[in-house]
């Protein structure tokens, strides 16, 4: 069978009706590092040794670093373009070719590794012989991410994928804007997107604004934040704010704290409002200690048992933090009384960690993330063929390589316009469903965990179409 053939379609219109979705059935219908057009294992072929199947070309060697001059250019981000040598003009029918720029050398070499190996698993998928992913290092200089991809529009890439981050993102972007190449980015900044520049990461607002949505459709009214000075902190913080007003609800509180900080008790006391209620405590057991009769004794005995009186401003904390911090903050709250039985403790993706769910204060709590269901075929077959488990970011240049992939089988006419990747209806990957946007953001479609006692469990599942978003 066709990788075409098993592609699942999504109600793309009858024009565009063989771009349907990237959708994986290839994925789950075949044996472990086939492609969808054959039987062909990760040998030879992939690095162009053979003329039979889809090509990885032999990494391209990093462009010296010559910065374009810093004048107004295409984005008022980034500097001027200088002007390129035109890409060469392919034959019809000639071979579609794809750069796919990633660190492959420096600090982050690993991670920039591990997407170009999922690429390749999108490469056998999807692609058919005459595809060609060219890998290009973008090192640790953002500034050599426009070099390489200067060498890259040369070469005659028709479209981009990556960089992984969003500085060098800004260093490609006005290359690929003054050749009208598309970009597809791994980064999650949505400062860097731009009209043919698309960030693929997992974007902090739509995370907020799932979970959010989702538990004031529940009776949560009242939203307060607790973040990290951070620019991540402060984009998930506005996003809060954004969503609680749009969905009729209010944050009534947004505190940031040092990022650097190790003692997290006074930044808990404060935000808990710990010695206000402490003090409305004492005045009420002194008020009732004076009294003699049964009712008074009672209510004084059950005050002896609590810390405080008074509820809190909120009934949800948002916390998009990580890690140790995250493990340190979350019980301190509740050392200051913040009961995640009777206040909501909500998180991003970051929470998508078995370290948070055997967190007991944040037991009970909820935050949004692709769907684990969908992305663990892909990891599964990730991990055979490569001996590790795939970090989260690379399922998108496995989604970004398939896409690709897929809208250039007409190899007479490769559909790569912004009209194309920007189809309402969106495609189906290894994280879900997304779509991209003509300001050069994605939309995705997230599921709802709950944690507690160590486990995740999706309370609430990712939609499976953007149907009811866009009637």
């Amino acid at each position: 069978m066709s990788g075409l053939s098993t592609l699942k379609r999504r109600g793309v219109p009858q024009k565009r009706s063989a771009y349907a979705a990237i959708a994986l059935l290839c994925v789950l219908a075949v044996p472990l590092l086939a492609g969808c057009g054959g039987s062909r294992g990760l040998g030879s072929d992939i690095f162009g040794d053979s003329a039979s199947g889809p090509v990885l070309a032999t990494p391209a060697p990093s462009a010296p670093a010559t910065p374009p001059p810093a004048t107004q250019g295409p984005l008022s981000t980034v500097p001027a373009a200088p002007s390129l040598i035109p890409p060469s003009v392919r034959a019809p029918g000639g071979q579609v070719r794809i750069a796919i720029l990633l660190p492959l050398s420096g600090p982050e070499a690993r991670i920039g590794q591990a997407l170009l190996n999922a690429a390749q698993l999108a490469l056998f998928d999807v692609a058919d012989a005459d595809f060609q992913l060219r890998p290009y290092d973008t090192g640790a200089d953002p500034m050599e991410a426009g070099a390489v991809a200067q060498q890259a529009l040369a070469d005659g890439a028709e479209i981009i994928l990556g960089p992984l981050f969003a500085a060098a993102t800004t260093a490609v972007a006005p290359y690929a804007h003054q050749a009208g190449v598309p970009v597809l980015s791994f980064s999650n900044d949505e400062a860097v997107a731009d009209q043919g520049v698309f960030v693929l990461g997992f974007l902090p607002r739509d995370q907020v604004a799932r979970v959010v949505r989702y538990a004031t459709a529940q009776g949560i009214v009242r939203y307060a934040a607790l973040a990290p000075d951070t620019p991540y902190g402060r984009s998930v913080t506005r996003a809060l704010q954004e969503t609680a007003q749009e969905a009729g609800a209010t944050t009534v509180r947004a505190t940031l704290y040092n990022p650097g900080t190790g003692d997290f008790t006074q930044i808990a006391r404060q935000f808990a409002d710990y010695d206000q209620r402490k003090r409305a405590l004492a005045s009420d057991k002194a008020r009732l200690a004076g009294r003699d009769d049964e009712a008074s004794r009672r209510a004084l005995a059950r005050l002896e048992r609590m810390e405080t009186v008074e509820e809190l401003p909120y009934q949800a904390v948002l916390l998009p933090d990580a890690g140790q911090r995250l493990r340190s903050l979350a019980p301190m709250l509740a050392y200051f009384d913040v009961d995640n039985r009777k206040v909501r403790m909500l998180g991003t993706t970051l929470w998508d960690d078995a370290s948070i769910a055997g967190e007991p204060t944040l037991g009970g709590g909820w935050y949004a993330a692709p769907s684990a269901d969908m992305r663990a075929t892909f990891e599964n077959r990730y991990q055979q063929a490569f001996g590790a488990r795939p970090p989260l970011v690379a399922g998108l240049a496995y989604d970004a390589t398939a896409l690709v992939a897929l809208l250039a089988r007409d190899r007479d006419q490769p559909d790569f316009s912004l009209e194309t990747l920007t189809s309402p209806e969106g495609f189906a990957g290894v994280n879900g469903i997304f779509r991209l946007k003509p300001d050069g953001l994605n939309e995705r479609g997230l599921a709802v965990y709950e944690i507690g006692d160590g486990q995740r469990r999706v309370i609430d599942p990712a939609p499976q179409s953007f149907q009811p978003l866009i009637n």
